[in-house]
């Protein structure tokens, strides 16, 4: 116990100075978000510092297509990170994320979406940290593959929703709003869910969505993950941790979502879910088990506007993330996760974020591991450049990574941009 206090002090007050110093950022004025790809294309009279994408609108045709139905966006994240002390080893290493979106809209209320991915570099954490959390979203061995390939019907006045193909389950559950800017793997997607298909690893399933009305929802999805994770994979190697024999994974959520507390403008939302794993897995500790189970629990709420209204982005919101499974067939037993970020720290750079929070995954005991916990602190700050570009330092101090390796800090360096 006093190993895991000497931590917590330790990863805030190397966080706090880090936040300290990028307080205060630059004066100057930009007044539009990043938009993820398959936004709108860009206003008319907008210029090249304006516009969405850097491409701008392609002498228009851009607009034309997105009135046919057609979106089509490519996005690149690129990272530079340097693991400064601790680990696996010291050292450098670059990893970037190529990313085509394309979206049509079926005259039927229905969507067909393409989403091809190319992804270079090799595994951060496996070559530098050695944290099993992944300090980094890019948490893969080379790949060229198509990630999703669906499509979508809404039905009964949009009360239902039904998708099928090959989908990233993570678009649809156990979201955490509020932890989209977050580096560190476990900020937006619990590490407790066994086989969850999701970056880098996609599956072929069918999802089911009920929203009677603005506050409520309930889904469910089943995901074939008899595949491996080859299926539309054109290059690149394994990437699962474990692969089940057999079964299906399943997968259910209810939640609901609010943008009033009374006189209170602040938007939040609570899902709470369950998930399954009926295939055959190995065991900790030898043998195998038929199946697997756990559940999630995740808040997001805005604590803070400087302006209550509904159009306002600036201010300061939270999520918090709890999650169990059992500790046999995974390394991960529970997890706790938290964080804070602040849009628009200075009215001057109103779409700059900064934030920073921990993730804390406690670590079977059939594991045999040195270290029965493992925890990160992230503290970042996302630089909007433009609106089709931003660069954001992130720093992150990781307690006992692996539950073997040493105290490890990381720093990335990433560069989106839009095209």
């Amino acid at each position: 116990m006093p190993t895991f206090f000497r931590c917590i002090a330790i990863i805030y007050l190397v966080s706090a100075g880090f936040l300290a110093a990028l307080a205060d950022p630059p004066a100057e004025t930009n007044t539009a978000v990043a938009p993820a790809s398959g936004t709108a294309p860009s206003a008319p009279g907008d210029t090249f510092w304006t516009q969405d994408r850097i491409t701008g609108d392609f002498g228009g045709l851009r607009p034309q297509l997105s009135k046919d139905g057609l979106t089509i966006g490519l996005d690149f994240l690129g990272q530079g990170i340097d693991n400064f002390a601790g680990g696996i080893r010291e050292g450098t290493i670059a990893a970037y994320l190529l990313d085509l979106k394309v979206s049509l809209a079926v005259e039927t209320s229905g969507t067909l979406y393409l989403d091809l991915q190319d992804h270079g570099g090799p595994d951060p954490s496996q070559n530098l940290a050695g944290d099993v959390q992944k300090f980094s979203d890019m948490n893969a061995s080379p790949f060229f593959r198509v990630a999703e390939l669906w499509y979508e019907q809404t039905l009964l006045n949009n009360t239902w929703r039904l998708k099928l193909g090959k989908i990233d389950a993570n678009d649809e559950f156990s979201i955490v709003d509020n932890a989209s800017l977050f580096l560190n793997s476990s900020a937006p997607i619990s590490p407790t869910i066994v086989d969850f298909p999701t970056y880098p690893v996609t599956e072929l399933g069918i999802n089911l969505f009920y929203t009677p009305n603005d506050w409520y929802y309930a889904s469910f999805g089943a995901f074939d993950n008899t595949h491996g994770d080859k299926l539309l994979d054109f290059t690149g190697a394994d990437q699962k941790d474990q692969f089940p024999a057999g079964g299906v994974f399943l997968i259910g959520e209810t939640g609901l979502k609010w943008t009033n507390l009374g006189s209170w403008q602040a938007d939040g939302n609570l899902r709470v879910g369950g998930w399954g794993e009926t295939g055959t897995l190995k065991k900790l500790n030898g043998g195998d088990k038929q199946g697997t189970a756990g559940f999630y629990t995740i808040v997001n709420q805005t604590l803070w506007k400087p302006d209550w209204n509904a159009s306002e982005t600036r201010g300061i919101r939270a999520f918090l993330v709890y999650a169990e499974t059992p500790g046999d067939v995974s390394l991960f037993d529970r997890h706790f996760g938290t964080g804070v970020t602040w849009t628009g720290l200075s009215a001057d750079r109103p779409n700059d974020v900064i934030g920073f929070g921990p993730e804390y995954v406690n670590l079977s005991d059939r594991a045999g591991l040195p270290k029965p916990f493992e925890l990160a602190m992230e503290a970042f700050y996302q630089y909007q450049v433009a609106p089709w570009a931003a660069v954001q330092p992130d720093l992150q101090y990781i307690c006992h990574p692996g539950g073997i390796y040493s105290d490890a800090v990381v720093g990335t360096l990433q560069i989106a941009v839009h095209f």
